[in-house]
C-alpha cells in the first residue's frame, strides 16, 4: 500500500505533470514494471478533460453525493465532477499532483494516503484508472475492505476499477515461479533523471474480487467490461 510522497525528489509522476502544466507537452513518465511490459504515462493523457473512456463516463455518471477522488492525479476527474456541482475532495500521495490541482483550482485537495485518512466520512470513494492498484497485494486487498468501512456513510459505495491481466494477456502471463497471486506486481516510476520509490501494484481478476468482498461483509457488483480485460465495479 502507498504512502504519501514527502520528498519532491522522489515524486516523477508530480514532477512530470508541472512540466506539463507550464508547457512541456511531450512529458511523459517511463514505469518498469516486474510483471507487465508497461507503456509511458503522458501529460496529455493525465490531462484528459472531455475524451473519458466508456468506464470513467459510467463511473463518473453514478458518483453521488459526497465524493473522494482517490489517486486524483491532475485532478481531471474532481473537475468534471465540481463542473456538475458535486461535492468532491481530491486526494493524492504526490505534493507534485496536488500542486497542480491547486493550479488548476481544484477545491478540495489533500495530500494524504486512503489508508491514513481519519475522522472523514463520504458517500462515494472513486478509483479510477485501476484504483483498486493501490492495494499492492492481496494481503492489501484485505485491509482495503476493512479501512473503507469507517470511511463510508450508511449506503456509501465505491466505484472502482481494474484489469484481470489473464484475460488481457492470456495465461503466459502468469509467471509460475513467482510466488503469490498473479495480479501482484512492482512499479517505479521515473523522469528525466528522477527515480521514485519502488511501489508495489495490484491488478485484481473480478471473481477474486467479488471474494474478498464477500470474506468482509461486502458486495461488488460488476457494472461494466470494456473487452479488453478492464472493467468496472460497485462496491456497496
Amino acid at each position: 500500500m502507498q504512502r504519501s510522497i514527502l520528498d519532491s525528489k522522489k515524486d516523477p509522476l508530480g514532477a512530470m505533470l508541472l512540466d506539463y502544466w507550464n508547457g512541456r507537452e511531450q512529458a511523459f513518465v517511463t514505469v518498469d514494471s516486474t510483471l507487465v511490459e508497461m507503456s509511458k504515462m503522458s501529460g496529455r493523457i493525465m490531462f484528459r478533460q472531455g475524451d473519458q473512456s466508456p468506464i470513467e463516463h459510467q463511473a463518473l455518471a453514478l458518483c453521488r453525493g459526497k465524493i473522494l477522488d482517490v489517486g486524483a492525479g491532475s485532478g481531471c476527474h474532481s473537475l468534471y465532477l465540481q463542473e456538475q456541482g458535486q461535492e468532491v475532495a481530491a486526494l493524492d500521495i504526490s505534493p507534485g499532483c496536488i500542486e497542480v490541482m491547486e493550479k488548476r483550482q481544484v477545491g478540495q485537495r489533500l495530500h494524504n494516503s486512503l489508508f491514513n485518512l481519519e475522522n472523514q466520512k463520504y458517500d462515494t470513494l472513486l478509483m479510477l484508472m485501476n484504483g483498486l492498484g493501490i492495494c499492492g497485494t492481496l494481503d492489501g486487498l484485505n485491509l482495503f475492505f476493512q479501512y473503507i468501512k469507517p470511511l463510508l456513510r450508511e449506503g456509501g459505495q465505491v466505484l472502482a476499477d481494474s484489469t484481470d491481466l489473464e484475460s488481457l494477456y492470456g495465461r503466459e502471463v502468469i509467471i509460475p515461479e513467482k510466488d503469490g497471486y498473479y495480479g501482484e506486481t512492482t512499479f517505479v516510476m521515473g523522469y528525466k533523471d528522477m527515480k521514485g520509490d519502488p511501489f508495489e501494484w495490484l491488478y485484481i481478476d473480478y471473481v477474486t474480487l467479488t471474494y474478498y468482498a464477500a470474506f468482509h461483509g461486502w458486495q461488488c457488483d460488476l457494472i461494466m467490461e470494456d473487452g479488453t480485460g478492464k472493467y468496472l465495479v460497485r462496491i456497496h
